[in-house]
């Protein structure tokens, strides 16, 4: 079974134990990625957020036998629960329920992968309610790291971030703080 891992953020740069191919490709399917979520280590990390630019995205092969042992695998590795792993099975999904899943089962039919996975925790505000803060809320959120000395980690997402991923907040971001 071929199982993809879909990614645009720090699974590509620190899989940690995640069994997978060491190999991550850049023509992963176009999503709507962006710096989106308010985070517990004091970063703005990338998320799925719909109605935003799609981004190519990356991929690698699982190296789990199962499609059940790769997204228990890839929830591990992201330290959350099952439902924030979401899986798309090639032709097996009776309904196309939004742009991601769209996007992914055309995606998949041109690879002729089996299945993709992909950590699907959605964005917040900066009270860590669910929603989409504004952009000024995410600059200024970035802005109040810098000025109390507590940006490095937010810094580093941002710079580690795969070169593929242009969002609107991160060419603000370079704008604004001088973050590559």
């Amino acid at each position: 079974m071929k199982i993809a891992v879909i990614a645009w953020g720090s699974l590509v740069w620190d899989p940690r134990d995640l069994d997978i191919e060491p190999e991550w490709r850049e023509d992963g399917p176009l999503l709507p990625v962006e710096f989106a979520r308010f985070s517990g280590r004091e970063r703005l990390t990338l998320v799925l957020v719909e109605g935003v630019p799609l981004q190519q995205t990356l991929w690698t092969l699982s190296r789990q036998p199962t499609l059940a042992a790769a997204i228990s695998d890839l929830r591990a590795r992201e330290g959350t629960s099952l439902a924030n792993i979401h899986c798309w099975r090639r032709g097996a999904n009776l309904e196309v329920r939004c742009q991601v899943d769209s996007s992914i089962e055309d995606w998949l039919q041109r690879k002729q992968f089996d299945c993709a996975i992909w950590t699907a925790i959605g964005p917040n505000d900066p009270e860590r309610k669910p929603g989409v803060a504004t952009e000024e809320q995410r600059i200024a959120y970035l802005k109040r790291l810098v000025e109390t000395g507590k940006a490095e980690a937010a810094r580093e997402y941002f710079e580690r971030t795969p070169a593929q991923i242009i969002t609107p907040l991160r060419g603000r971001v370079r704008e604004e703080l001088g973050w590559n």
